[in-house]
């Protein structure tokens, strides 16, 4: 699944969610409109994977009321790139380049890897 067939599933779900919220009672016009506008800003066509993934984060931290939505796409995220590094760090650690190791270990806990760099 490319990043934007992800970003426009998000959508989807979102503009499902405000509508059910609206009509139970339990979202404003107002709340949902700023919702709304916070996903437009934030997901954008064409980001890479790592972009989308630190918009989602982004989301989750501006409106709570998506964490079931976006949370689930994070995690897979980071799983994914976890698995990845994992392997990556092993390797350099078998080969005798702990400094390359180091460093990508340290890309990933800030989030500056790409989920498909070649990390060599």
């Amino acid at each position: 699944m490319s990043p934007d067939d992800i970003r426009k599933e998000i959508e989807l779900k979102i503009v499902e969610l405000l509508k059910a919220r609206l009509s139970d009672g339990t979202m404003s016009e107002e709340r949902s409109k700023a919702i709304s506008k916070i996903v437009l800003d934030l997901l954008q066509p064409g980001m890479n994977l790592t972009d989308l993934y630190k918009a989602i984060m982004q989301l989750d931290d501006a409106c709570p009321e998506l964490s079931p939505i976006v949370l689930p796409y994070a995690k897979q995220y980071e799983e994914s790139i976890t698995q990845k590094a994992t392997t990556a760090v092993r390797d350099y650690i078998r080969v005798g380049k702990y400094n390359a190791a180091v460093d990508l270990a340290k890309k990933v806990a800030s989030q500056e890897v790409e989920l498909t760099a070649k990390n060599n």
